[in-house]
């Protein structure tokens, strides 16, 4: 009863902040801002020759909260509530990482990886696995608990899908290295979402609070896996079915949207990963249907604004009043350059060891180094699994959070580079 009485309290003295502050007004003047600004960074990128994410993030950075805290003639009260809706809007980049995901499902073609035969498999495994031993190895030698070693390495795996979507995107980037590129990265990050799922309760025990390590600790993460994967494959199945019937736009506009988002409640719903369940729903879709469903034009109109939102979201994230120890700088900065050295050394040693082109072979290193959305999240459910070590949680966070927005920066333009030099790159 006590309880009930806080919580009704609390939820009442929210409700009269909101009102006195103007929140809900205040959070579409938040997002007129944020979508002005993606307009600007579209025209700073084109004019200076940059991917588009590029912008996007720095556009981010530059209103993240630390940054404006530097502006003298704004208010205390202007970085409270502004602070608060950044926390709040949270939804939306889940919505964009849900589309996120969604489209790499739908690009993990089973005609495609038969066509790229076995070195797709062979520079997944090798490029993703090299980013999550080393990285681990490394920060673990840096003097980080091995908890901390183990969980950066699992999110070193994943790579940023966004990102490299649409730098092949803007380019109009076809050829084997692109085709290869994108399926890598798809798969990858599917390898990084198991992966955590594996190592989180192996890091529990390391912290001395979870269980024992037993083969019926390690089974509950399959089985979650595999549920989620189910409600992917499932929903994913029913939609391209209603969508092979039907030829007005509007309605498959529709199915598909329904699709995602139902797809991510029914996970959340059943506490699994919604980030599997849309893969595996993307995937369902592509290869269950019986003939070219041509969704990629409806998802580029839907996609194009919440991936703006999302990467300003991610520059906007970023914490510098957190990040000042050496600890930290020393710890973030090894965790970056191991995972880059682990994940193209890994990549270029599958290309050598494979029958893929000579352009992977190459050049699919380069398109590697992002790190994004995926990792983002794997960092938040950091944040919200280990609530007993919340200092080094939070410095997991934040190390992920700068070396994301670090390497959407630079990443792209080798991804750009990458598929210029094939030659893949539409002039």
């Amino acid at each position: 009863m006590e309880n009930s009485f806080e919580s009704a309290f609390e939820l009442h003295n929210l409700q009269e902040w909101f009102h006195v502050y103007d929140l809900q007004t205040k959070e579409i003047y938040l997002l007129a801002f944020f979508l002005v600004l993606a307009m600007l960074a579209i025209i700073v990128s084109k004019k200076y020759n940059l991917p588009i994410v590029v912008g996007y993030v720095l556009f981010g950075i530059v209103i993240s909260p630390d940054i404006l805290n530097l502006i003298p003639f704004l208010e205390s009260e202007f970085h409270s509530w502004y602070e608060f809706l950044i926390i709040k809007l949270d939804y939306i980049t889940q919505i964009a990482l849900a589309f996120i995901v969604f489209t790499i499902g739908s690009e993990l073609s089973l005609r495609t990886f038969r066509r790229l035969g076995k070195s797709i498999y062979l520079i997944t495994i090798l490029e993703a696995l090299g980013g999550a031993v080393i990285s681990a190895l490394a920060v673990y030698l840096v003097g980080a608990p091995i908890y901390m070693a183990l969980l950066l390495g699992a999110i070193a795996a994943a790579s940023a899908p966004a990102s490299t979507i649409m730098v092949l995107k803007e380019y109009n980037a076809e050829g084997p290295l692109s085709s290869t590129l994108m399926a890598v990265v798809g798969l990858d990050n599917t390898l990084a979402l198991i992966l955590f799922a594996l190592i989180s309760p192996v890091a529990m025990m390391f912290i001395g609070t979870g269980e024992a390590l037993s083969f019926q600790l390690l089974l509950t993460p399959v089985v979650e896996i595999s549920a989620a994967i189910l409600i992917g494959l499932v929903i994913g199945y029913l939609t391209q079915h209603y969508i092979s019937m039907v030829d007005d736009k509007t309605k498959k506009v529709v199915a598909m949207l329904t699709s995602v988002v139902l797809s991510s409640a029914l996970s959340l719903v059943f506490g699994l990963s919604s980030l599997i369940a849309n893969l595996a729903l993307g995937f369902a879709i592509r290869n269950f249907a019986e003939k070219n469903l041509e969704i990629s034009e409806y998802l580029d109109t839907l996609t194009i604004p919440l991936y703006a939102m999302f990467f300003i979201f991610a520059g906007a994230e970023i914490r510098f009043s957190q990040m000042g120890s050496t600890v930290f700088l020393i710890t973030a900065l090894v965790f970056l350059i191991s995972r880059i050295i682990g994940k193209y050394g890994g990549a270029i040693l599958a290309g050598r060891f494979s029958d893929a082109a000579p352009v992977v072979k190459k050049y699919i290193g380069l398109g590697l180094f992002p790190q994004g959305g995926v990792a983002i999240a794997l960092a938040f459910s950091v944040q919200k699994q280990f609530t007993q070590i919340p200092d080094a949680s939070l410095m997991i966070f934040n190390m992920v959070i700068l070396t994301a927005a670090l390497t959407e920066i630079f990443g792209p333009l080798f991804t750009k580079e990458a598929v210029i030099r094939s030659g893949e790159a539409e002039e």
